[in-house]
């Protein structure tokens, strides 16, 4: 079959796998694309992802950015006629999602929660991820939704023994109202076990985690550096409370 100049021919292989994953990312460094695609057993060779990437820029399916934190490395991000085209072929995700504008906050917080997730991979435990993507869809779409648009929802475990809780990244500070309406809707979840909230420093988990009483202990705090050195390691506490246990522990102590 021939095909018109300057036309392209989506691969099942490859490019359909890298496309959905700087959807479900929304924002994606050039090094953590390949290295998603990597741990997923799509990509072994730089050389050929690096034309791949190459090939979807010059076809206008993937959009480049430079941000000054991350040097000269590139971030991807997908049209809405990829979204459009991706939705159409069973990807969960919401069209206003990937209209929106890109914005230098948003864009980072994508890119360091990549990193929490590509630690979770590079630890072998055996987990699945479910992006804020489909989360947001669930949401807004089904009758049975989360009380919260969370970052990810992981899941531990299989053949029938499986664990799931949220995760959400804070890297900036909030409200204090914002948090303690938020702590009184995480009382009523009945989808997760808890919540999970990974935040880059000491003072800002402080600040978080005290306007979390009402929560009914559905919620935990860490620190990021502590869960990219080892995930299920990582120790966590609660509100009103400074002691500090691995999260592997809090979370099989909590009701199903």
């Amino acid at each position: 079959m021939r095909y018109a100049r300057g036309s392209i021919q989506l691969g099942q292989a490859h490019d359909y796998p890298l496309l959905r994953q700087v959807l479900r990312s929304e924002f994606v460094q050039h090094r953590q694309l390949y290295e998603f695609l990597e741990l997923s057993h799509y990509e072994w060779s730089r050389q050929s992802f690096g034309w791949r990437v190459r090939r979807l820029l010059r076809h206008v399916l993937l959009v480049a950015q430079h941000l000054a934190p991350f040097g000269g490395d590139l971030v991807y991000s997908v049209t809405p006629l990829v979204a459009q085209h991706l939705q159409a072929n069973g990807e969960s995700c919401l069209f206003s999602v990937n209209r929106r504008r890109p914005n230098p906050v948003g864009c980072l917080h994508a890119v360091e929660l990549n990193e929490i997730h590509l630690s979770l991979l590079r630890s072998g435990v055996q987990a699945s991820w479910t992006y804020a993507t489909e989360v947001r869809c669930q949401n807004e779409l089904s009758g049975f939704g989360y009380v919260k648009d969370y970052d990810a929802i992981v899941r531990l475990g299989s053949n029938g023994s499986e664990t799931r809780f949220a995760l959400e990244y804070e890297r900036t500070p909030k409200a204090a109202q914002y948090y303690e309406e938020l702590a009184k809707s995480l009382a009523q979840e009945r989808l997760v076990r808890c919540v999970l909230y990974l935040i880059p420093s000491c003072h800002l988990l402080n600040y978080v985690s005290r306007h979390f009483a009402r929560s009914a202990g559905r919620a935990c705090f860490g620190l990021t550096r502590d869960w990219q050195s080892s995930p299920m390691d990582t120790p966590v506490t609660t509100p009103g409370s400074y002691a500090r246990r691995p999260f592997l522990e809090f979370l099989r102590q909590q009701p199903l």
